[in-house]
């Protein structure tokens, strides 16, 4: 399998990982070729992010207020990948590359930096 230490690598076996699932449970719009660009799958995995950002906040509730100590922060972790993890079907559902967004990522990050200097 992949070099899964690269984010390329990572990338790479999630797009199997859906290929194996459309495989077992197709999705109930028509999967042609992964990574495409299908907005129906796509809009699928916001829904579920937004699923999975809920989960974040339930494994820690110390934001809720000043008198709530509850943090699993091994749940938290958990949460946490699941969201990069739908991330990244959002853009192989949207036709990108690993390199795309990769290069956005970074790009990004280099625009917040210089917005401070």
């Amino acid at each position: 399998m992949d070099d899964i230490k690269t984010f390329e690598g990572i990338y790479k076996k999630q797009i199997e990982f859906q290929k194996k699932i459309n495989e077992l449970h197709p999705y109930e719009f028509p999967v042609n070729n992964i990574p495409e660009d299908n907005i129906h799958v796509c809009s699928y995995h916001i829904q579920q992010l937004i699923s999975e950002i809920g989960e974040v906040l339930s494994a820690d509730k110390r934001w809720k207020n000043f008198r709530n100590e509850k943090l699993d922060i091994e749940n938290k972790k958990e949460e946490i990948a699941d969201c990069f993890i739908v991330l990244m079907n959002i853009a192989i559902y949207s036709g990108m590359s690993s390199k795309d967004l990769e290069s956005s990522i970074c790009n990004k990050i280099d625009e917040n930096f210089k917005r401070f200097e």
